[in-house]
C-alpha cells in the first residue's frame, strides 16, 4: 500500500459501476482515482471465455463452488441466498452476466420517481448530445462489432400471443469455438488508474460531517486512505452497510437501516418439442428473444429456444418484472464498537409485487396455451416464500429430457437474479450529483442508487450512470 496514502477520488469496488466511474475520469483526464477492491486481480477474462461449459455451468448453479463467491451478509428466510451473492474480484460480477443489453424500461425512469436531471441525462440529452443510454448501447455495438453493427443478433421476429419477440440485445462476443464473452468495463481498461486489489474497506473516515477517506484491511493491517471524495461501489448491500456506518455516526438516521432493496420478480415455464413437432411461429431457430410487457405487467417477457443433447427443442419462456421499493425490504446492521459492522438482509414481497406474481402467471399460462395451441396448465407453486428452493436443478431438467415432457415451471428467490437495487435512491438519499445529502464528499454508483429498477437487466443504467458520476467528479 505504499503509493495508496491517499487519492483525490477512492472508488470502494472494482466491479460494474466502480470501474465505470474511474473509465469516465480517465477517459475525461480528470482526477487519478484509487480504486480498492475486495478481491484479488485473477484475470481479466469472463468466466464463460475462460472456463469449460460444465465448470461454467457449476459457477453459474453453483456459486459457492466458484473461490470468488462471497456473501458478506445474513439473510432472514430464503431470500438472498443459495444463488444469491457476490464475486469478490477485480470486475466482478461484470466478470459473470450473460451480456442482456437492455436500457432501463421508460416508464420506471420518469418524474417524479427518479430526478428531473437524471432523467434528461440518461434519455433526452447529456453533455450536449446523445443521452446516456444511447451512447452507452452504442458503445457496446461497437465492442461487439457485429456485421449490422447493432446489439440484436440477426434473427426473425417471433410472434405469439401478440407479442413481437425480437432478438435480445446482446453485449457478447462469440469464438468459433463455442465460447463467448459479455462486456465488461476491464476490456478499456486505463492503466493509469491505480487499483490497490484484496484490500476490504471496513468504513468511511469523517471529519465534521464530511467524507474523507477509508480504513482498508490489506495484507493483515489496517490503513487508512485520505480522499477528497469517496464513491461506494461496492455492491446494493455493501455501499448500504459503509452508508449506514457513516449515517449513524453523523446522527442522520436513528436506526441502523435502510429501507428500498429490491431484486426482481422472475417466473417462467420450460416446453419441450421434438423438431418434426416444433411450433411454426419457432421455425426463426435457436435464440433469445423479447418484447416488451408494458407498465401494467411491469415486466419483459422472454423466450430463450435452444437444443437439448438428445435433439429436442426447449422453449424456456419467462418474465421479469420490477420488484417496488418499500419497507419490505431492506438492509440493516448491528452496530459494534469496531467495523465492519454485521449486515442483515430482508426483502419479501410488498403488495404490489403480490399482485405481480399473479399478473405474470396468468400472462405465462396465456403464452403456453398459445405456443401449444391448447390449454397445457402450468403447475406453480404457492409457498409463504416467493422462489424454488430447487431453481438451480430446474434451470437445467430440461437438458436431461430424451422425450417431450409436460410443461414445468420455476421461479427465482428474491436475490436470485442478482439485480439487487434501491437503498440510496438518488433524489431521497442521493442529490443530482449523486452525493449523499446528509454527507458531503460521499457518493454512490451502481444499482443501489436506482429510485426504480424497472424490468430490464441493470448493466445499461450502471455504465450510464457511472459516466454521469465520473464526469461530475471530473468537472
Amino acid at each position: 500500500m505504499g503509493d495508496c496514502a491517499g487519492a483525490e477520488v477512492v472508488i470502494v469496488g472494482g466491479g460494474f459501476a466502480g470501474l465505470a466511474v474511474a473509465g469516465e475520469l480517465a477517459r475525461r483526464d480528470g482526477p487519478r482515482p484509487l480504486v480498492v477492491e475486495a478481491g484479488p486481480d485473477a484475470g481479466h477474462a469472463h468466466y464463460r471465455w475462460e472456463l469449460d461449459r460444465a465448470t461454467a455451468d457449476s459457477r453459474w448453479l453453483d456459486p459457492p463452488a466458484d473461490p470468488h463467491f462471497w456473501r458478506p451478509y445474513s439473510a432472514t428466510g430464503v431470500t438472498f441466498t443459495g444463488m444469491a451473492g457476490l464475486r469478490r474480484r477485480l470486475g466482478g460480477r461484470s466478470l459473470y452476466w450473460h451480456g442482456m443489453a437492455l436500457p432501463i424500461d421508460p416508464w420506471a425512469l420518469r418524474e417524479p420517481d427518479w430526478p428531473a436531471a437524471v432523467v434528461r441525462d440518461l434519455a433526452t440529452e447529456w453533455d450536449g448530445g446523445e443521452p446516456l443510454l444511447t451512447r452507452v448501447q452504442r458503445d457496446l455495438a461497437a465492442w461487439v462489432g457485429a456485421p449490422g453493427g447493432g446489439l440484436r443478433p440477426d434473427q426473425d421476429p417471433v410472434k405469439l400471443a401478440g407479442y413481437r419477440f425480437e432478438a435480445a440485445p446482446l453485449a457478447v462476443r462469440r469464438a468459433p469455438d463455442g465460447r463467448w464473452k459479455a462486456y465488461s468495463p476491464l476490456e478499456h481498461w486505463s492503466e493509469t488508474t491505480r487499483v490497490l486489489c484484496d484490500g476490504y474497506v471496513t468504513e468511511v473516515l469523517l471529519d465534521r460531517g464530511r467524507a474523507r477517506g477509508v480504513r482498508v484491511r490489506h495484507a493483515g493491517t489496517t490503513r487508512d486512505i485520505a480522499a477528497d471524495a469517496v464513491v461506494l461501489a461496492a455492491s446494493t448491500i455493501e455501499n448500504s452497510r459503509l452508508a449506514i456506518q457513516a449515517l449513524r455516526s453523523t446522527g442522520a438516521i436513528d436506526e441502523p437501516r435502510l429501507d428500498g432493496l429490491v431484486d426482481k420478480v422472475a417466473q417462467g415455464f420450460v416446453a419441450t418439442f421434438a423438431p418434426d413437432r416444433l411450433p411454426p411461429v419457432l421455425a426463426g431457430g435457436a435464440g433469445t428473444y423479447v418484447a416488451p410487457g408494458g407498465e401494467g405487467l411491469r415486466s419483459n417477457v422472454y423466450l430463450n429456444v435452444s437444443v437439448n443433447p438428445a435433439g429436442l427443442v426447449v422453449v424456456d419462456g419467462y418474465l421479469i418484472g420490477e420488484q417496488r421499493p418499500g419497507p419490505h425490504g431492506s438492509v440493516r446492521c448491528v452496530p459494534a464498537p469496531d467495523a465492519p459492522w454485521q449486515s442483515i438482509v430482508d426483502c419479501r414481497l410488498g403488495p404490489d409485487d403480490v399482485e405481480l406474481v399473479a399478473r405474470q402467471r396468468a400472462e405465462l399460462q396465456r403464452v403456453c396455451d398459445e405456443l401449444y395451441g391448447e390449454h397445457h396448465p402450468l403447475p406453480f407453486e404457492d409457498s409463504p416464500e416467493f422462489g424454488s428452493p430447487d431453481l438451480a436443478d430446474r434451470l437445467v431438467t430440461a437438458q436431461g429430457f430424451d422425450r417431450p415432457g409436460p410443461p414445468f415451471t420455476y421461479a427465482f428467490p428474491l436475490g436470485s437474479e442478482l439485480h439487487e437495487a434501491g437503498t440510496l435512491p438518488l433524489g431521497r438519499m442521493l442529490d443530482d450529483r449523486h452525493q449523499l445529502h446528509a454527507i458531503p464528499g460521499l457518493f454512490v454508483a451502481g444499482p443501489a442508487s436506482f429510485p426504480r429498477s424497472g424490468a430490464a437487466n441493470p448493466a445499461v443504467t450502471i455504465l450510464a450512470l457511472g459516466a454521469r458520476l465520473g464526469a461530475t467528479l471530473a468537472g
